[in-house]
């Protein structure tokens, strides 16, 4: 009976561990809106064209996530213009008053900016676990066999690299130029560019009707 409680809890301790495994791979494989804030006093009608910018230096991120925004405002019956349609380079508007000018042009009554606050290395650890299996072979006898049926197998632990995108959303009244909604997201291991601004881009939009602003 001993051994076989002992086996009980070796094949607990393998299924905790494979739950564990199992929550640290579904909790790290996709996008989080982990906080959001809208302006209360905000009494304007719901949004009609948004004007998306993304500040990122590398130039193909910045235009997959402004494409990508777009789509999903599309689908919510919003107009989207992405930036590099209007401004393909934004170091070339270091003035207030020409920015200004430039979104004034697309007669949009928001601007979208998305800033990438870093991408970050994240290790976890996962501890070694013990399961029992049946072991085949010749037995000494019927009172011997329950103790020499089953065999002890030692998983060593190893470590998880998790890579953790990190972005904040800022979104301004055109006619107020005061900030209307913000939002920080958090990718757990991205596959891909594309799926990482397809979930973000889901994410803020969602929370933007929720709240009215769409």
């Amino acid at each position: 009976m001993r051994d076989v409680n002992k086996r009980r809890v070796g094949e607990g301790i393998a299924l905790s561990a494979l739950i564990l495994v199992i929550l640290v791979i579904m909790g790290c494989a996709s996008t989080q809106l982990v906080q959001s804030w809208q302006e209360p006093a905000f009494g304007d009608k719901p949004l009609e064209k948004i004007l998306v910018l993304g500040v990122f230096e590398n130039d193909l991120n910045r235009r997959l996530y402004e494409d990508g925004v777009v789509k999903a405002l599309e689908k919510e019956n919003r107009v989207g213009i992405t930036g590099y349609s209007l401004m393909p380079n934004t170091s070339d508007y270091d003035e207030k008053e020409e920015i200004r000018a430039a979104v004034a042009k697309t007669g949009a009554d928001a601007v979208m900016l998305a800033t990438l606050l870093g991408v970050e290395k994240e290790e976890t650890y996962l501890p070694p676990t013990v399961t029992y299996q049946p072991s085949m072979g010749f037995r000494h006898g019927m009172y011997d066999y329950y103790a020499v049926s089953y065999e002890r197998v030692i998983d060593p632990g190893y470590t998880i690299t998790n890579t953790i995108v990190k972005l904040e959303i800022t979104v301004f009244s055109v006619k107020t130029e005061k900030m209307i909604w913000a939002g920080a997201t958090r990718s757990f291991n991205p596959k891909s560019g594309s799926k990482l601004v397809t979930e973000t881009a889901e994410l803020i939009t969602k929370d933007m009707k929720k709240v009215g602003l769409l």
